[in-house]
């Protein structure tokens, strides 16, 4: 590599990562707003909303369905989650019609990176891809279809 390319590409890269850290702030403060929605059931400290001896939903700290492929995350968001179990009084709702690709995007980066979660930063772009690429799933998914499509990749 010449000289002048590797300092130009050393230069470069401090100003790329404020611009990620920029990116990440702006995306985390909106979705702190969009999170409002999730908190009925999740509660604000995502560990989830008493309800008697249960719970409404399970905790997000930790979750390996929201700091795992972002792809599913989007579409467990999006699409929501059947109910099969009476582990947790609530289901989880299809959010899809309620979020677009902006506000999907901040609350994956919000839950990703909130509870003491450390996960990628989820774009907009990012979200009209999984969107497309889970098109023709229509509905809640079960359990056991997040668990195939995680194998599948």
């Amino acid at each position: 590599m010449k000289l002048a390319t590797y300092l130009a590409l050393a230069l470069a890269a401090p100003a790329l990562a404020i611009a990620d850290e920029a990116e990440k702030a702006k995306l985390m403060e909106a979705g702190k707003a969009s999170f409002m929605t999730c908190a009925a059931c999740h509660g604000m400290d995502g560990q989830g909303v008493a309800a008697g001896p249960k719970k409404m939903a399970p905790s997000l700290s930790g979750s390996k369905i929201a700091t795992g492929d972002p792809a599913i995350f989007a579409l467990v968001v999006h699409n929501g989650i059947a109910k099969e179990t009476q582990d947790y009084l609530g289901m989880m709702a299809p959010l899809g019609a309620a979020l677009d690709d902006n506000k999907l995007a901040a609350v994956m980066t919000y839950v990703r990176n909130s509870f003491n979660n450390s996960a990628s930063v989820v774009t907009p772009a990012d979200v009209k891809k999984y969107r497309d690429k889970y098109k023709d799933i229509t509905g809640p998914v079960t359990r056991a279809k997040l668990e195939e499509l995680g194998k599948a990749k």
